[in-house]
């Protein structure tokens, strides 16, 4: 089709559609930035989110989960972790870490 508009008005249109998507970009990084201001923020972690959170890898989450030894939740074989629920374990785990000389 674009063959048969003139070539400015094809580049015209190239420019269109190309500020159209910034704007969509722009716009949606802004609403993302604004419900995390507003606290609205999921408190729910997939295991790659969870990992990058903590900063381990993914299997260090699996064993630890496996075990039994790190909060988290099973749903439909995917494994969701809180935020929060998280942090407080974390908490506890220093805590008890606290004096050992290991």
């Amino acid at each position: 089709m674009s063959e048969l508009l003139p070539h400015e008005l094809a580049r015209a249109l190239d420019q269109l559609v190309e500020l159209i998507a910034e704007r969509l970009v722009a716009r949606q990084q802004q609403l993302v930035a604004e419900r995390e201001q507003d606290g609205e923020r999921s408190p729910w972690l997939s295991i790659e989110s969870a990992a990058r959170y903590l900063d381990w890898p993914r299997q260090r989450l699996y064993k630890l989960s496996a075990s039994g030894e790190i909060p988290h939740y099973k749903h439909e074989r995917r494994l969701l972790f809180r935020r929060d629920e998280l942090d407080e374990w974390l908490r506890g785990y220093a805590q008890a870490g606290r004096g050992d000389s290991g």
